[in-house]
């Protein structure tokens, strides 16, 4: 970063590269989201690679750092997933989370089947009175429901 800051010299004394450059040449490491935040810079850049702004940033130099370390540390965190997934530990390559019913709109909630088709069935008293007679066998009254059929012979 020194170096890119050399280069240009006194030509460049604000802008985006600038402070990026000063930041990076203070700290002793950077975060993965600094990383990121700096691929998707180089990802992005449309103007000339001539530019102050361009150079200031590291240039070609840091565009490959970035993307190799990147690279390494993606496929260093995907290894250990795979084998923590298997040595037999499960949900290795999804992420953790709780499932938060407390924020769940009352028109989302769920029906049941009848409530859910109660206005689109017509109403069909014999279906309904076979469905009682069906409900009360389901519930043990067998005798009431011998005694409500028609026993004829034919």
């Amino acid at each position: 970063m020194a170096t890119s800051m050399r280069s240009i010299g006194g030509n460049s004394q604000s802008g985006d590269g600038l402070k990026r450059n000063k930041e990076l040449q203070e700290k002793k490491s950077i975060s993965y989201q600094q990383l990121k935040r700096i691929k998707n810079y180089f990802d992005t850049y449309k103007g000339d690679f001539k530019d102050s702004e361009f150079i200031l940033n590291g240039g070609f130099k840091m565009k490959s750092w970035v993307d190799m370390t990147l690279n390494q540390l993606r496929t260093n965190i995907k290894m250990s997933k795979q084998n923590r997934a298997n040595a037999g530990e499960t949900n290795q390559f999804i992420s953790t989370h709780e499932k938060d019913d407390t924020n769940v709109r009352p028109s989302q909630t769920h029906k049941k089947t009848l409530e859910r088709h109660a206005n689109s069935l017509p109403s069909m008293p014999k279906i309904n009175e076979e469905i009682n007679r069906i409900k009360k066998l389901i519930n043990g009254n067998w005798t009431n429901w011998f005694k409500s059929r028609d026993w004829q012979s034919t």
